[in-house]
């Protein structure tokens, strides 16, 4: 008999991509997707962790199954609750914000809690649980063979690899992890230290996306710019440098693989958005859609965030897009009510929403993260009804600014 799993996932397209990755793994093992948690054999919650919220809907799931595994309905013989993603990779690996039994005493109800480098211990978990016999491991892809991308004649089936969503693009991961360390944010700790996939690897994996039909590719990392270099020589880049980077290069190449028909890539940070890269803007098949995190209008909160540009910066760095792409769309981030944050300094933020029209723009309310740097060492100092004014105010001059 066949076993059933459910799969929820939040957060970032790399979230989804691994989701993507681990759905395909139990689809190798003969599982089947299902809609309705209560039919499932696995559970599988992909968490995010980048806002207070995002961690609220994993936690809510308690009094599901406080519920559903006691009273709602019979608890199946065998079913298992994983709990991935950043929430847990937070809590492991060298770079953690709280400790393991943080998270285990607010999930008591999940089973197993994986970081997002350990997604490749599902299945031995599965024999563990005896969910499935050993031998069943040996139908797991290993990869795909690259004399298939050569003689284009074995055409896989990729219809399983992104059962999620119905969105037209598929997710290639190029790297994992970060070293930014911006003051507010997780992902350094929640994924760990970046790590930068090999090109050829990236480029087997489109041609095989091509070949299948899959036209839509969007490559995906915490920071596309800084993908295939050190750690030393990534912090040397400065906005509008004129350093020749491997991402653009690696842009290029995608950009020549047959059967691909548009290539998109999140995210950009400003800080390190060379003349190189700016160049490959013009490539036929590079979106004309780029989304670059500003996070703020104001440059003392910029250094407080530990962003490393200013917004001088940012402004000369869209006139030299628009110049040499001038349909190019804009989206950003935004974080208001940071700690410290004047009004004065909030009103230089709505300045840049009335000199810059972002088709898309995904405006936060600042909530302290727990052992980041910005939770340690600043006050949390603007009132929460005033965060909620101006995320009102500046939402409305940005959706004014689409009519």
């Amino acid at each position: 008999m066949s076993k059933n799993f459910f799969i929820q996932t939040y957060g970032c397209q790399a979230n989804i991509r691994d989701s993507e990755i681990i759905s395909q793994k139990l689809f190798d093992l003969g599982f089947k997707q299902v809609k309705d948690y209560k039919r499932a054999d696995v559970i599988i919650l992909n968490s995010c962790s980048v806002r207070q919220k995002s961690e609220d809907k994993i936690y809510g799931w308690g009094a599901k199954f406080s519920g559903s595994r006691s009273v709602s309905y019979p608890k199946k013989e065998k079913q298992i609750v994983i709990v991935t993603g950043c929430l847990v990779g937070s809590a492991k690996g060298g770079r953690k914000r709280y400790p393991i039994s943080y998270v285990k005493d607010k999930i008591l109800w999940a089973d197993y809690l994986l970081a997002p480098k350990e997604e490749e211990k599902i299945p031995e978990i599965l024999v563990k649980e005896g969910l499935i016999e050993r031998k069943a491991l040996g139908n797991i892809s290993k990869g795909i063979p690259r004399k298939q991308y050569r003689d284009n004649k074995d055409k896989l089936d990729l219809s399983g690899v992104t059962p999620l969503s119905d969105s037209s693009w598929s997710y290639v991961n190029i790297s994992t992890g970060c070293d930014n360390f911006c003051s507010y944010c997780v992902v350094p700790y929640a994924r760990g230290e970046e790590i930068s996939r090999p090109m050829q690897d990236i480029l087997d994996e489109v041609k095989h996306l091509a070949i299948n039909g899959k036209p839509n590719v969007m490559l995906v990392a915490q920071n596309v710019n800084s993908w295939g270099l050190d750690r030393k020589s990534k912090f040397k880049l400065r906005t509008g440098s004129k350093h020749k980077i491997p991402f653009a290069k690696l842009l290029r190449k995608v950009n020549e693989i047959k059967g691909i028909y548009k290539v998109s890539f999140m995210s950009a940070n400003p800080f390190d958005f060379t003349e190189d890269l700016i160049d490959t803007l013009t490539l036929p098949k590079v979106d004309k859609y780029l989304h670059m995190a500003v996070q703020s209008g104001d440059n003392e909160i910029l250094k407080k965030m530990n962003r490393r540009h200013t917004v001088e910066e940012f402004y000369k760095l869209v006139e030299k897009i628009k110049k040499t792409v001038p349909e190019m769309r804009l989206g950003t981030d935004i974080i208001v009510g940071f700690c410290g944050e004047t009004e004065a300094q909030f009103e230089n933020t709505v300045k840049l929403f009335k000199n810059i029209k972002f088709e898309v723009a995904f405006i936060s309310i600042y909530s302290p993260r727990k052992g980041t740097t910005a939770e340690r060492f600043m006050k949390d100092d603007v009132p929460l009804k005033e965060k909620k004014r101006r995320h009102a105010r500046l939402t409305k001059i940005w959706k004014d600014s689409l009519k």
